[in-house]
């Protein structure tokens, strides 16, 4: 075989999804992926809903290698010592259809290009394409040393680091629009053991249900601007963080960032006595709606993180159901027709964009540096005076938090302002 209907590049849930979805509609099609296995490269994980997922492989939770159903959400502020903690339990996620749920991508992407193979998909496994091939001006295969392979189109699925789009000048500007350091984020994540009673127990948990947390940073010295995240699985713990890369210096390592997140009091209780079995790190992009590379052109379409179809508000990062999401609407896009400027259209009717165009302007808030450097300090400290009893007379609560915000730094007019940014979350 040298000629196919379509080629995916990348494994990951956008491609899976793109896969499935063009097989079960009549397509033929090939899904390439670098890992061996497939899943095997991939360090991320989270908590995925299942919504679109569903409209591929339904009832997928009871067949899919999920860890633990989310109904306990921790949002945080830690300081150098002190935590504040909006603690949220919704025990009725657990009833739902297609709630959160925590997944290791190493299993869940196996799982789902085994998914595809079995919808039809041609999978191929441990292969690095080389570059795409173009002729006059369109995509019309893929080459990997000496081989070539030729499709009507060509789904480019690679992940953050979207090689091929830069090797072939498919951005608008690759100086402006990709691994600028100001459009990036690294993320950090380790994987501990607990076991499965440890868990359950230290996080108040039933046999299925889990845990997911997010932080603001702000015991992270020299400026960095960083957010902690944790979530619980069957018998281990997802840790880590997402920093923006163009916080970091000398002074101050990514690998270092999670260890000021380990080690605070409030997280390091939860991890104690637990073991690494993995480490690892991934950039992380955040575009935003005005900076996406083209998302079609001639005999090509891009989609998940290639696309930049990640959004973070600082709190939380969601980018597995964009990539699902992207992954179907292309697919949809080939199987009717093919008129590939129909697959933008069909993104900007769909939550995608329309999130991103919501929150287009959220970095006012999330590279504010009072967020990282201030806030956790300033909330911690309102609060805690405000509740310590010192045997004094008591004053205005507003007063005494605007007067504890104040003396770390956080003056009445940066208060104004920093919410006013907030209104783009």
């Amino acid at each position: 075989m040298d000629k196919t209907d379509v080629i995916i590049i990348g494994a990951g849930p956008a491609g899976a999804s793109a896969a499935i979805k063009l097989a079960q509609g009549g397509k033929k099609v090939v899904l390439i992926d670098r890992g061996m296995p497939i899943g095997s490269k991939n360090l991320s994980g989270g908590v995925l809903w299942g919504n679109d997922l569903h409209e591929i492989i339904p009832n997928w939770q009871l067949e899919a290698p999920v860890e633990r159903t989310i109904v306990n959400k921790k949002i945080g502020f830690l300081s150098v010592e002190d935590a504040t903690v909006l603690d949220l339990h919704f025990d009725s996620w657990d009833k739902e259809n297609y709630s959160g749920v925590s997944v290791l991508r190493a299993k869940f992407d196996e799982w789902l290009a085994n998914e595809a193979q079995k919808a039809g998909a041609a999978v191929l496994s441990g292969i690095m394409i080389d570059s795409l091939i173009i002729k006059d001006g369109k995509v019309v295969g893929v080459k990997q040393n000496d081989e070539e392979l030729f499709a009507d189109t060509v789904i480019i699925a690679e992940g953050s680091n979207a090689r091929l789009l830069l090797d072939h000048g498919l951005m608008k500007d690759p100086s402006k629009h990709r691994f600028e350091r100001k459009e990036m984020l690294i993320g950090v994540k380790e994987v501990l053991t607990l076991t499965r009673d440890v868990m359950e127990e230290r996080f108040l948990l039933d046999e299925n249900t889990g845990l997911a947390g997010e932080f603001i940073l702000g015991n992270v010295p020299d400026g960095v601007k960083a957010g902690g995240f944790f979530y619980t699985n069957k018998d281990t713990l997802s840790i880590g963080v997402v920093i923006h890369l163009d916080s970091l210096n000398s002074e101050v390592r990514s690998y270092e960032v999670i260890e000021y997140f380990k080690q605070h009091p409030l997280i390091a209780k939860y991890i104690k006595n637990a073991v690494s079995v993995e480490y690892g790190a991934k950039t992380v992009p955040e575009m935003g709606y005005d900076n996406f590379p083209p998302l079609y052109g001639d005999g090509y379409m891009v989609i998940g993180d290639a696309a930049g179809f990640v959004f973070s508000n600082g709190l939380v990062i969601q980018g597995m159901n964009y990539a699902i999401k992207s992954g179907i609407l292309a697919a949809d896009t080939i199987i009717e027709g093919g008129d590939l400027k129909n697959y933008e259209k069909k993104l900007n009717n769909s939550y995608v964009l329309k999130d991103f165009k919501k929150f287009k302007k959220v970095k006012k808030l999330t590279k504010n540096k009072r967020l990282f450097e201030l806030y956790p300090t300033g909330i911690n400290n309102a609060l805690k005076d405000i509740l310590t009893e010192r045997g004094e007379p008591k004053q205005s609560l507003i007063k005494k938090a605007l007067k504890a915000m104040k003396q770390s730094g956080i003056g009445l007019f940066s208060l104004i302002k920093d919410g006013l940014s907030a209104r783009h979350i």
